[in-house]
């Protein structure tokens, strides 16, 4: 009855509990166990058994977290089908299904997935039915998340960067000399990419994390009518940013206050958004972007004052790279973040927070309701366990 799940049977709280206290095999293993990624939806296998069986009942459910869903194996079940037992369980992305009391072949798994597959269409209505009761939850991509989670990269390497080397050439008088110079030279240079990179990327990001933050704020706490009119909505979040950010308390649920113009977290924050569009642009200023003076007789270059041309050179893009106002802006940035979200009731203020740490959230489309879906981190048991996507076999 394996390949014949119309007559699988749920087995009752004794006959359970005898399965428990059966003897155990000696010998070679006589049962199998199988897991399935592909063929099998964990999905469609749920709402089946719970149509067959009703709601989940084996040892895994029972032993699992209550009203949480970080877990290896979040339902289970266990089953007779005529003298042989099955028990089947879901883990995050794949269903296990172990056989006891014979040894599967993979055409014997074939069989078995095509035979519960064909059984679905006989229980579609009643799988229908328990689909119609889930909760249908999307995955949503967290862009503050990344982009912070990029600039804090950004910055740990310009806070390991912060001092600067030493631009002195030292003596190069013998052959020793020599190689410290030129180790020297090629430590500063591959210091200064690092830099370079770190700097220009965090003074690029850090308004774009600053906007947002705003958005991911606007999308938690707007009130009723704009999630009832998305071109509302759209056209709000499209507005200027400081149009936004004086808004946020008329067009935002929760808040005890407005953004405070003449605030020196506004003022701080409103010049790193005011010099957004001179990077974005690359828009060159000779007078904000001149790093040195030089003195021409003719073609002749005349410098102020005499140097290492080499490490001279690596010095000046210091200037460039302004490690010290690229870390101000960015903590700039981050006071206005901490200013607005002290604007917010405390309760819903926990809730962004703990949203604005998520790479991904949930979003409940029906109810318009954002929601944390997982644990921070993701794990799975490594077992040494078949899988459907290994066994070379015909699956139709």
């Amino acid at each position: 009855m394996i390949f014949e799940p119309e007559h699988w049977e749920k087995p009752s709280p004794s006959e359970m509990l005898d399965f428990l206290d059966r003897p155990k095999a000696t010998g070679k293993p006589t049962g199998s166990t199988l897991v399935f990624r592909k063929q099998l939806s964990p999905l469609s296998v749920y709402k089946y058994l719970v149509a067959r069986f009703g709601q989940p009942y084996g040892f895994q459910t029972m032993a699992k977290k209550p009203q949480d869903s970080d877990n290896l194996f979040h339902w289970d079940y266990l089953l007779k089908a005529g003298d042989t037992w099955l028990h089947m369980q879901g883990g995050n992305r794949d269903v296990q299904v172990a056989v006891f009391g014979k040894r599967m072949s993979s055409k014997n798994w074939a069989k078995f997935a095509k035979a519960l597959k064909g059984d679905f269409g006989r229980c579609g209505r009643e799988m229908a039915a328990v689909g119609a009761t889930l909760e249908k939850w999307s995955v949503v991509s967290n862009r503050f998340a990344l982009i912070a989670d990029a600039c804090a990269g950004f910055h740990e390497v310009l806070t390991d960067e912060q001092d600067l080397p030493d631009f002195a050439p030292g003596k190069r008088r013998s052959n020793a000399g020599i190689k410290r110079y030129h180790k020297h030279v090629e430590k500063i240079g591959k210091r200064a990419d690092r830099v370079f990179s770190a700097s220009l990327s965090l003074d690029l990001i850090t308004p774009v994390l600053a906007e947002a933050f705003i958005n991911l704020v606007i999308f938690m706490t707007r009130k009723d009518e704009l999630k009832r009119n998305p071109r509302q909505y759209e056209y709000y979040i499209r507005q200027p940013i400081d149009t936004r950010v004086f808004d946020l308390h008329l067009k935002c649920n929760y808040f005890t206050a407005g953004v405070d113009p003449n605030s020196d977290e506004y003022k701080a924050f409103k010049r790193v958004m005011d010099r957004r569009n001179h990077n974005l642009h690359g828009n060159i200023d000779p007078g904000k972007d001149a790093i040195e003076t030089v003195y021409f007789d003719n073609f002749t270059p005349l410098y102020e004052r005499g140097a290492d041309p080499i490490l001279e050179l690596f010095k000046n893009k210091e200037a460039v790279f302004d490690v010290a106002g690229v870390l101000a802006r960015y903590h700039d940035v981050h006071t206005f973040l901490i200013y607005v979200l002290g604007l917010i009731e405390e309760k819903p203020r926990a809730e962004i927070e703990m949203m604005m740490e998520e790479a991904t959230f949930g979003y409940d489309v029906s109810r318009e309701r954002p929601g944390r879906l997982f644990s921070s981190l993701e794990v799975m048991m490594l077992m040494p366990l078949k899988y459907d996507d290994e066994l070379n076999v015909d699956w139709r």
